[in-house]
C-alpha cells in the first residue's frame, strides 16, 4: 500500500471512529491493542535470546555450525534411541 493509500485509509477510519457506537469502538481497542502487544513480543528478544542468536550466527559466518534436516535430525534422534 503506497504512503497516500495509507493516508487515505487513516483518514476514513477515522471518520468511522469517530461515529461509532460503544460496542464498536470497544472491539476496535481490543484489536488495536492486541495488535501492539503482539507487535511488542515479536519484535524484541530477551537479553538472553538475542546473546544466543548473536553466537549462534557468529558461529554460522565462521562455518562452524551444521544444519540437518528434518529427517536426518529425525534418523539421528532416532538412532541414539535405540
Amino acid at each position: 500500500m503506497s504512503e497516500t493509500e495509507l493516508k487515505e485509509l487513516r483518514k476514513e477510519t477515522k471518520k468511522f471512529i469517530d461515529h461509532a457506537d460503544e460496542r464498536v469502538l470497544r472491539m476496535v481497542y481490543a484489536m488495536l491493542e492486541a495488535d501492539a502487544r503482539t507487535e511488542a513480543t515479536d519484535k524484541y528478544l530477551s537479553a538472553d535470546q538475542e546473546a544466543v542468536l548473536n553466537e549462534q550466527v557468529a558461529l554460522y559466518e565462521k562455518g562452524e555450525m551444521k544444519f540437518s534436516t528434518w529427517d536426518e535430525a529425525k534418523q539421528r534422534i532416532i538412532s541414539k534411541l535405540k
